[in-house]
């Protein structure tokens, strides 16, 4: 059981870790990295328990694994702020949505911006911020990893709940079809043993 979960807090670990780190690895390095470290896990898992648990446990240590991922992500913030110009006309687009159930059309105002070093350019939100002429503070991160947003809204939003819960239900069911392979193998033994 303790397989899934270590592998889970490795991989946000390393997630973090690469994220954030000054030596700024490419993300497809970090990502392939990450893949390692499930398949590495995935490997020990069917070591462990004997191929236990079926195909449903290894799509939610998968799942598991992959949302420890996006979590990682999400409870990052944005380590630079800089305070930009809206230094021309907010335009508007408009992005409908099709089929009968759709959400509600989206639009988006686009910012450009005038900031100190060049970046950001533009800022794209669902309100309009600022006026032309006007000043906005902007979180980026500075290895471009992240898309900018509003200082006021660079807030860590992630939780460890799902991933947890998916991979202690994996963990789980593969212990339990073990279980249940001994007592099958039990019950084989008693009746041929006349």
């Amino acid at each position: 059981m303790l397989v899934p979960v270590g592998a889970g807090v490795l991989l946000h670990l390393w997630a973090g870790w690469s994220m954030h780190s000054p030596v700024r690895l490419p993300a497809v390095l970090a990502l392939l990295a990450g893949l390692g470290l499930a398949a590495v896990a995935l490997f020990a898992h069917n070591a462990l328990f004997r191929e236990g648990g079926s195909v449903l446990a290894v799509l939610l240590i998968l799942a598991g694994l992959g949302s420890v991922w996006v979590e990682a992500r999400d409870s990052r913030i944005r380590a630079e702020v800089v305070e930009c110009l809206v230094s021309g006309r907010v335009t508007v687009t408009h992005h409908p949505t099709f089929g009968e159930g759709a959400p509600a059309e989206k639009t988006l105002y686009h910012h450009p911006l005038s900031c100190p070093g060049g970046y950001p350019s533009q800022f794209a939100a669902e309100r309009k911020v600022a006026e032309e002429g006007r000043t906005v503070r902007i979180a980026y991160d500075p290895a471009h990893r992240m898309d900018p947003v509003l200082e006021s809204e660079n807030t860590a939003h992630g939780s460890l709940v799902v991933p947890a819960v998916l991979l202690l239900s994996g963990a789980a069911l593969s212990v339990a079809a073990i279980a249940a392979e001994g007592r099958d193998g039990t019950v084989r033994r008693r009746r041929s043993a006349p």
